[in-house]
């Protein structure tokens, strides 16, 4: 367990010291470092630490840690949130918004719930289409983000 401690830490400067745009620039940037990690073990490990691939000023995308303090927020939400903005529906379809680039993290947030009424979620960058089994109450959607939203409904 210490060296997955080791690991994260040193994956939490060179991302807070530097901006990658890949997977691959961070693997290379861990191993100029002498930390030798596999791919998988690297996604994992993002998204341990929340990291996201966010669009940045510049007009490119980059992995970005969430800010520590609300101080540092560039958006109009915490980044515990998952950026969540508002959920509306459509028959048995719900659209929920988002800051942009956070749309695929709340929309595999909500997948990992393994919901039977979900057939699925579509994600786009700041929209996220989840589809209800026909029938089903839209109080599920509102359960789903109660458990992953703090303070969600609130």
């Amino acid at each position: 367990m210490a060296a997955k401690k080791l690991r994260l830490e040193m994956l939490r400067m060179l991302l807070q010291e530097n901006s990658f745009e890949s997977q691959e620039e961070i693997l290379s940037a861990l191993t100029n470092a002498g930390v030798s990690v596999a791919q998988p073990t690297l996604s994992r490990d993002l998204r341990a630490l929340k990291v996201a691939k966010m669009f940045t000023e510049n007009g490119s995308y980059a992995y970005l840690l969430p800010p520590e303090t609300p101080n540092e927020v560039h958006h109009p939400v915490m980044p515990h949130t998952y950026g969540f903005l508002s959920v509306d529906f459509s028959g048995n379809i719900a659209v929920l918004k988002t800051v942009s680039g956070y749309a695929m993290s709340l929309s595999a947030e909500l997948d990992r719930l393994n919901s039977k009424d979900v057939v699925g979620t579509v994600a786009g960058d700041d929209t996220i289409f989840a589809v209800l089994r026909e029938g089903t109450p839209r109080s599920v959607i509102h359960n789903m983000l109660k458990a992953i939203i703090p303070h969600y409904g609130e």
